[in-house]
């Protein structure tokens, strides 16, 4: 019987209230891959008031560790011009850090060509890659926040029960204030995307915005 995998996003938000000295209220289905992968902790005593089922979880120091940045190869870019904003679906487990988050200013911008990932679309495959590189640029305001929230699968998928309904989950995340920013959008071929720089092909462009 395989082991069922860790839930990436629920771990963040999980590493992301213990740096900031709080927890998060998990199911069992959430953090059991968790523990079994020695990332987490739970304190069974401590219930979630809104849903039993759920229990205070907080993050080793084994999954806080981070693993240095790589040198990237992309070009940077100056005067962005991002195009409109477009709901998008979930994102993928994310791309190696080998792009130029490190070097950029704000209004710069660099693109990632659709062709770069096997299913064919940058913007769903960065997802979870620019959100961890918000996360990082970040800082706790020392404020908690509750929410509620679906369960995602390993591909970002809404969790649902036996009669098809979404489950769901009580979190505590920080307040943060964001010292950097990006944000992703999709481009199609020719879209002028600023200092006279043209997408050569359909893709996605990733601008510092903060």
């Amino acid at each position: 019987m395989s082991k069922k995998p860790v839930n990436k996003e629920a771990l963040t938000a999980i590493i992301e209230a213990t740096k900031a000295g709080g927890h998060v209220f998990t199911s069992a289905d959430i953090h059991q891959p968790m523990i079994a992968a020695g990332l987490v902790e739970v304190n069974t005593a401590m219930a979630n008031p809104a849903n039993p089922a759920e229990y205070a979880t907080r993050a080793k120091a084994e999954a806080m560790t981070e693993a240095p940045a790589a040198a990237s190869a992309y070009q940077v870019f100056n005067g962005a011009i991002l195009p409109p904003s477009k709901r998008r679906g979930g994102s993928s487990t994310g791309a190696p850090t080998k792009y130029p988050f490190a070097t950029m200013e704000v209004g710069s911008f660099f693109f990632e060509p659709n062709s770069n990932h096997a299913k064919g679309d940058a913007v769903k495959a960065l997802g979870s890659t620019i959100s961890a590189q918000n996360n990082k640029f970040s800082e706790p305001t020392g404020e908690i926040k509750t929410i509620t929230r679906a369960v995602r699968d390993e591909d970002n998928k809404a969790k649902l029960d036996a009669d098809g309904n979404k489950v769901m989950e009580t979190v505590q995340l920080p307040v943060k204030k964001y010292n950097r920013k990006f944000t992703i959008r999709p481009v199609e071929a020719g879209y002028a995307m600023g200092g006279g720089y043209a997408a050569p092909s359909a893709g996605a462009m990733i601008v510092r915005t903060i």
